[in-house]
């Protein structure tokens, strides 16, 4: 009888060798610009609100507050594209780097003096000391703003140096003295600082949508614009105003005191609007518009923004009226019932217009023997000044 026998095959193992990538090289440590515990992060790399007047609405950098006076150091080896004074960021000194086969340029702005250690040129080394920690340009205290430029300053693309230099091993954060939290608010709030005209879009060749006065409240998502435009809102219409114009606090347009025991700031121009506060004698008032609204001036007293009569407030606490002539405008108010405005410097000459009590005439030259000359609705003459008061 046949046996089948079950016949187990075993086949060899057939080897492949595969050829495995190599590691990929680690990036080419960088250096520190700043030494450990020596600074603080502020402002951060990304959209923000303008700290101050005219600057960016997206940071384009790191900033480290420091001392004046801490040294600053290249976070690579390279060459000096530029050391000196800049518009801006005041002094500064700027690398161009090549590390691992990239182009980068790593930008340092607000330092003391930018060619005082460095000159354009010059082959500087990792960590090299190549200025110092100022405040100079547009800046509120001593810190250094770092930038990193991808693909070279002005032609590449700018990065967030947190993450650059955390990635080739130079961590910020952990270096830092403190770090101030990392916060993009939801929306900015400005004042416009002159008088000026809101466009419907970035440049002076876009229509005007209304001239607003000075100090007039502004919103603004933040980095909302272009470098040299701000996008803002003002009363639900969105428009566009050149940053010069552009401040997130009060400009002041002048001084005035109060002249009286106490003077009411209202919250219109008006007499019949509400009071805001009492104001007592020689309260020192902001001017908060450069020109009025008739015989009112908007000022600000104490973090409070209102009205007062203008007949009521002065140049100087001892109540001076009609001021020394100066090129720049100057405005008083008739102070009597009425008022001739006559051909010349003389009660003897004809009379061309009779003014009444608080109309505004715009001052034209010195007082000279008790007369000034002075134009009003379109026509110049001379008055008694004796009969002038509260100059703007």
């Amino acid at each position: 009888m046949a046996v089948l026998v079950a016949a187990a095959v075993v086949l060899a193992p057939t080897f492949v060798q595969v050829a495995s990538a190599p590691p990929a090289a680690a990036a080419t440590r960088l250096a520190a610009p700043l030494k450990n515990d020596t600074y603080v992060l502020s402002s951060y790399y990304g959209p923000r609100c303008m700290p101050v007047r005219a600057s960016s609405a997206f940071h384009l950098g790191q900033d480290m507050g420091a001392a004046r006076g801490t040294d600053v150091r290249a976070v690579a080896g390279g060459t000096v594209r530029a050391a000196g004074a800049v518009s801006g960021f005041g002094q500064w000194v700027v690398i161009d780097h090549r590390v691992d086969g990239v182009t980068f340029s790593s930008l340092y702005a607000h330092v003391i003096d930018g060619d005082q250690r460095v000159k354009k040129g010059q082959k500087v080394k990792k960590g090299q000391h190549i200025a110092d920690v100022g405040s100079s340009g547009t800046s509120t205290s001593p810190h250094l703003h770092l930038e990193i430029w991808k693909g070279g300053y002005g032609s590449g693309s700018t990065v967030d140096p947190l993450t650059f230099l955390r990635n080739r091993g130079v961590d910020l954060k952990a270096r830092s003295a403190r770090n101030y939290a990392r916060t993009v608010p939801s929306s900015c709030t400005y004042y416009t600082t002159d008088k000026v005209n809101f466009r419907t879009g970035p440049g002076t060749s876009y229509s005007r949508i209304r001239t607003l006065q000075p100090n007039v409240k502004l919103t603004a998502k933040p980095g909302a614009g272009t470098r040299e435009w701000r996008k803002v809102t003002r009363s639900g219409r969105t428009g566009w105003i050149h940053r010069n114009y552009v401040s997130p606090g009060y400009t002041s347009k002048g001084t005035r005191y109060v002249l009286p025991g106490s003077l009411n700031l209202r919250s219109k121009a008006s007499t019949s609007s509400s009071v805001r506060r009492s104001l007592p004698r020689d309260a020192r008032l902001m001017v908060l518009r450069g020109e009025l609204d008739g015989v009112w001036q908007r000022v600000r007293y104490g973090g409070t923004n209102g009205w007062v009569s203008a007949r009521y407030i002065a140049l100087t606490r001892d109540g001076a009226q009609v001021v020394p002539w100066s090129s720049r405008p100057t405005y008083a108010w008739v102070d009597t019932s009425t008022l001739n405005l006559r051909k010349g410097p003389s009660t003897s000459t004809s009379v061309k217009l009779k003014l009444r009590r608080d109309e505004r005439v715009r001052q034209l030259s010195r007082v000279t023997n008790g007369w000034v000359k002075v134009r009003h609705d379109g026509r110049t003459g001379y008055v008694a000044a004796s009969y002038l008061r509260s100059s703007t």
